[in-house]
């Protein structure tokens, strides 16, 4: 019986592992069987760059895994490579006791030959053989018994889906002799000698699968019409799936709000729970299907080999602008979320290449960043708007990435250049059970942030909104409603007055003024002192704008009416008014907020990545400093212009 452990038994002998492995050899999916850890295996490369360790006990022996980034030959051309590698040539502690190199069927003359390199380090090597059922819809099928034999070193037969094998490999890691001696490798360093060797059966089939598929998506006019319209129906699909379930999180969220107000009495409590923690926190939660869904079409797209076509692709358009097409992975890793983007940067061989990827990657619309859209456009747009508005709010993350990415490559960063070399994995049946592995990884990170960060700042939003409480306000306020008529007749008016009432008691509080003191600089994008605040709170974590929206206007409820029953925030965003009694917000406001938050660097995890992978301050204070700018000038610039056309009044 073998379970992922955590802690080494005093009983149990400790045996290190290396996986070993060229990129999309399928690795990552091995150690999730070999240990029971839940991993993020996608299928492109690069999507490795660190070293991941995971550990499983065995009898008696505690199995210590390590996954290593995908290597090609023992020289290292990139920053991730360099990683694997000074693993592998390691001596002394934290060294491999023996290597399992996972080798791809489908590809044996390239993997053969890396095997080959690998014997050079004079290690025990115990080799997983994978993708047998690729090879053999390739029109490849393996003999493994006769490659077994041909190689002179231990192979168990592994099944990246179901696991098949897995247990044989693992008591075979256990097993194997440490032994400083192994069977002799062929001398020659002749890539094809011992393929050759092999022998293996007529291809059965004239063209694969995968190479049908690619006559028409790696078209040079019809593959770039594809690429657009999947990342266009993949926004349109996160609307139109997530509506339902956004309304069950509304319900419960109403409903939590009522219960806790029926049971606590007015005051500041009650404001505390309802305004700050209920509204303020299920503000954001409202978003998590969006969140999920994204994250769980782009997993389908890696999953599928698709995303390395589109690396293929963009390679061309990315060269002309000093990158290359390697620059997409840590760009499409951005659209998830920044740091690991940033940090996925080490796949690129030139620094000049990596400094600007580097620069640009928090360009793209990350997943904090879609609450803002979505809010904004339920509030201000039709149904049948929202996705494509949707789609060229990231594509203006896009093209200024590619603006950004041609300035600094022909200023500070001319020079050098990457050569795109890859190979084009097999396009592959998603597995529905990785695929929502990695969704659970995006929510289950989203949801401590929601239980930590935005609680906190929530809190501390709430309490800078509610404070102070100056009892004249009330006395004034209850002396108006004393002279109300009793009864129905007067139950709006008093609504009004209650609406009014929280609406002074903010427009007076220590957040108002904060604002209002900040706010002349917002002023020319159109922002009021509220949506001032939000940017401001934003400026740690992009995460805290929409909590702190949703306090803030709770806090100061907008005028009740029987078209606007409810305090959610596209509601009151859409219904709020300023003190001379017109809308706070109207769509062109919208567009310019959304226009300033997918440009903006709001992120303190994403500068000190910047800051980590560069070694420097420089490029993560350029970084804040010029998204900062372009988001106030995008900002001012679509407000402006769209007041001159009278667009949004």
């Amino acid at each position: 019986m073998t379970a992922p452990v955590a802690a080494v038994s005093p009983s149990s002998a400790v045996r290190t592992v290396a996986l070993v492995g060229r990129a999309n050899a399928g690795k990552t999916s091995l150690l999730m069987h070999l240990t029971g850890s839940l991993q993020r295996p996608v299928n492109f490369p690069g999507s490795s760059v660190e070293c991941i360790e995971s550990s499983v006990q065995v009898n008696t022996t505690l199995l210590r895994v390590l996954d290593l980034p995908g290597i090609a030959s023992l020289q290292a051309n990139s920053r991730d490579e360099a990683v694997a590698l000074d693993v592998l040539q390691a001596r002394g502690d934290g060294a491999p006791d023996l290597l399992c190199v996972v080798l791809d069927a489908a590809k044996l003359p390239v993997e053969l030959a890396f095997l080959q390199q690998l014997r050079q380090l004079q290690k025990p090597i115990v080799i997983a053989l994978t993708k047998l059922d690729v090879a053999t819809k390739e029109g490849f099928p393996v003999d493994v018994v006769r490659l077994q034999q041909a190689i002179g070193l231990p192979l168990v037969a592994v099944h990246g889906i179901t696991g098949t094998g897995t247990a044989e490999l693992r008591e075979r890691l256990v097993a194997e002799p440490l032994r400083a001696t192994l069977p002799p490798a062929v001398s020659t360093p002749m890539p094809m000698q011992l393929p050759m060797q092999l022998p293996r059966s007529k291809r059965t089939v004239s063209q694969s699968t995968t190479d049908r598929l690619d006559r028409w998506l790696l078209h040079p006019w019809l593959g770039p019409l594809v690429l657009i319209a999947v990342v266009l129906a993949m926004f349109q699909l996160v609307f139109a799936i997530a509506d339902p379930f956004i309304a069950w999180i509304e319900v419960v969220q109403d409903w939590v709000g009522g219960g806790i107000a029926a049971i606590v009495p007015a005051g500041a409590v009650q404001s505390f729970l309802v305004d700050g923690v209920v509204n303020g926190v299920g503000s954001s939660l409202v978003f998590v299907p969006q969140i999920a869904l994204l994250i769980a079409f782009v997993t389908i797209v890696e999953a599928t080999g698709y995303m390395a076509r589109a690396v293929f692709l963009l390679d061309r358009p990315l060269r002309k602008v000093g990158l290359s097409g390697k620059s997409f992975v840590p760009l499409a890793s951005s659209f998830a979320c920044a740091i690991p983007a940033i940090v996925a940067s080490r796949i690129l061989g030139d620094e000049r290449d990596r400094l600007a990827t580097i620069a640009v990657a928090p360009l793209m619309s990350c997943s904090a960043r879609l609450p803002v859209y979505v809010v904004l456009l339920a509030a201000f747009f039709p149904p049948h708007q929202a996705g494509l508005l949707l789609f060229l709010l990231y594509a203006l993350g896009i093209v200024t990435a590619v603006l950004v990415a041609l300035v600094l490559r022909r200023t500070v960063l001319r020079g050098g250049e990457s050569m795109l070399m890859m190979e084009l994995p097999a396009y592959q049946r998603p597995r529905f059970r990785l695929v929502l592995v990695h969704t659970w990884f995006a929510v289950k990170g989203f949801l401590r942030t929601a239980g930590t960060v935005i609680l906190v700042a929530t809190i501390v939003v709430w309490a800078l909104g509610y404070f102070p409480r100056p009892a004249a306000i009330h006395l004034d306020f209850e002396g108006q409603r004393a002279q109300v008529p009793a009864g129905e007749a007067g139950d709006e008016q008093r609504a009004r007055l209650d609406a009014r009432e929280a609406g002074t008691y903010l427009e007076q509080s220590f957040l108002a003024r904060i604002g209002r003191a900040v706010q002349p600089l917002f002023a020319p994008a159109g922002f009021d002192w509220r949506m001032t605040v939000g940017v401001l709170a934003a400026f740690p974590a992009r995460e805290l704008v929409v909590p702190t929206l949703g306090t803030l206007y709770s806090l100061g409820d907008v005028e009740a009416s029987a078209d606007a029953p409810d305090t959610r925030l596209s509601t009151e965003l859409r219904t709020a008014k300023g003190p001379d009694g017109k809308p706070t917000m109207n769509g062109l406001v919208a567009l310019a907020v959304m226009a300033f938050f997918a440009l903006c660097s709001q992120c303190a995890g994403t500068l000190a990545a910047i800051r980590r992978e560069t070694n420097s301050w420089r490029w993560p204070v350029f970084t804040f400093v010029y998204m900062t700018v372009l988001a106030w000038l995008a900002a001012v610039t679509i407000y402006q212009v769209g007041s001159w056309l009278g667009y949004g009044l």
